[in-house]
C-alpha cells in the first residue's frame, strides 16, 4: 500500500511539473504571437515606405526628364502636379 501512495505522489509531482511547463509554453506562445503581429505591422509599413520612395524616385526622374526637354519652371511644376494627382488617385484606389 505504501508503494502505491509513493507512486501516486510521483504522478502528482509529474503532473504539477507538466502543468507548470504547459503554462510557461502558453505564455511564451502568447508573447511570440504578439511579437509576430508587431513584426508583420513593421513589414507592412516598410513595404509602404518602399512604394512611396519608388513613387518619389519616379517623380524625380520625370522632373529631370522634363527639364532636359527644355520646359520652363512653370511648365515643369504643372506637369509634376499632374503626376502627383495621378499618383494620389492610384493610392486612393489602392486604399479602397
Amino acid at each position: 500500500m505504501n508503494h502505491l501512495v509513493q507512486k501516486l505522489e510521483e504522478i502528482r509531482l509529474k503532473t504539477r511539473k507538466l502543468c507548470s511547463e504547459f503554462d510557461k509554453m502558453r505564455a511564451r506562445n502568447v508573447f511570440l504571437e504578439s511579437e509576430k503581429l508587431i513584426l508583420e505591422e513593421n513589414l507592412s509599413q516598410k513595404k509602404n515606405q518602399i512604394k512611396d520612395l519608388k513613387s518619389e524616385k519616379e517623380l524625380i526622374i520625370n522632373a529631370k526628364s522634363l527639364s532636359e526637354l527644355g520646359l520652363n519652371g512653370k511648365e515643369c511644376r504643372h506637369k509634376i502636379n499632374e503626376l502627383v494627382r495621378g499618383i494620389d488617385k492610384c493610392i486612393a484606389h489602392l486604399n479602397q
